[in-house]
């Protein structure tokens, strides 16, 4: 498979590279490399770090309850420790949470070092890792606080998804389901049937893969600093990060808090934008396929509605949506009633 090629308003390049050649170009990166690692992936880190020649690692434990400026503290104190200079290549190994949290220290540290990421997880490989989107969360929202910041390599290296648990596959679909809805064409085709493995195989995700990390490059490629049709990915994210702030996060897993937010999108498209109720049939047989929950869980939608005005697609003007109006045909929509959003998230609760 060909590279992708990310190229940002300043003509920096940001390559996202399928294969073992992902790592010979992190390796052409910088004088030195450091690698800061998912502590789970100890096993992985030592065969990493020979593959891009690092002479350096530090292991950090990382989940979204851990995505915080606390714990990108430790990564500074532990870069100036390690003799990090404004020529040294940050790389982080690991999931979504991972890459947004290394990308994030790397942005600010010295006032920006050059970094890459290693993505070990599908919500990584399809869409985390992908963009130059760097943060943690805080107390009142998800990723409010990060930086643009894009990586100057991404290596997708499918054979990480192997051993891959099954929460972290779902913890990816969102993305994917997302990607399909608002790009359409071949990619929403393909989802239809699609088995997660074992009963699948993994040869059949890689186009999957491909696709869904080629959609995210090419709409990246158009708008790197979200001001137009970027804002299309956050198709199912504004429900979405909103239920994993307010149920706590790592209640839902970030595939299952976006899926449960495009079917609230769906419905809203419905009624909005005249979407045929038979998508929303298609993408919940999708999502009960997959092992995604179709109800919401019981929540006061009152705090809810909060966590939505803090979003950061939040605007002075009013909140913005994005909806669909067939499978391929996104659009955004500005400031929807408050008790049309109650009626829809009332409709998708659990008896």
């Amino acid at each position: 498979m060909d590279p992708l090629v990310i190229v940002s308003s300043r003509q920096d390049q940001s390559w996202v590279v399928f294969g073992e050649g992902g790592y010979e170009r992190v390796r052409a990166c910088g004088k030195r490399r450091i690698l800061i690692a998912d502590a789970r992936l100890r096993a992985w880190s030592e065969a990493v770090a020979r593959r891009i020649d690092a002479d350096a690692v530090f292991s950090v434990d990382v989940d979204e309850s851990q995505k915080t400026l606390a714990t990108v503290e430790r990564l500074y104190e532990w870069m100036g420790q390690s003799g990090v200079t404004r020529d040294t290549t940050v790389v982080a190994l690991g999931g979504g949470v991972a890459t947004d949290m290394v990308g994030f220290a790397a942005a600010t540290y010295q006032r920006g070092l050059t970094w890459c990421a290693v993505p070990t997880s599908l919500l990584a490989q399809v869409d985390a890792a992908i963009g130059g989107k760097t943060g943690v969360n805080t107390a009142w929202g998800k990723n409010l606080v990060g930086a643009f910041h894009l990586p100057r390599v991404v290596v997708v290296d499918v054979e990480f998804l192997g051993t891959l648990p099954r929460r972290e596959w779902l913890a990816g679909l969102g993305e994917v389901l997302k990607s399909g809805l608002i790009r359409g064409g071949a990619l929403y085709e393909r989802l239809d049937g699609l088995r997660l493995p074992p009963e699948g195989s993994l040869p059949a995700w890689r186009d999957v893969i491909f696709e869904t990390a080629a959609i995210k490059t090419e709409i990246v490629n158009e708008d790197l600093y979200e001001t137009g049709s970027r804002m299309f990915l956050n198709f199912g994210h504004t429900i979405g990060h909103a239920l994993e702030n307010l149920l706590g996060y790592g209640v839902l897993s970030h595939g299952e808090a976006v899926g449960l937010g495009a079917l609230a999108a769906l419905e809203l498209s419905e009624k909005l934008c005249g979407l045929s109720p038979a998508v929303q049939i298609q993408v919940r047989k999708w999502m009960s396929l997959w092992g995604l929950p179709t109800a919401m869980p019981a929540i006061d939608f009152d705090l809810l509605w909060r966590r939505l005005r803090q979003d950061k697609k939040a605007r002075t003007d009013g909140l913005t949506w994005v909806l669909v109006e067939a499978p391929g045909k996104p659009r955004l929509w500005r400031n929807i009633p408050e008790d049309l959003v109650r009626a829809v998230i009332s409709n998708l609760a659990l008896p």
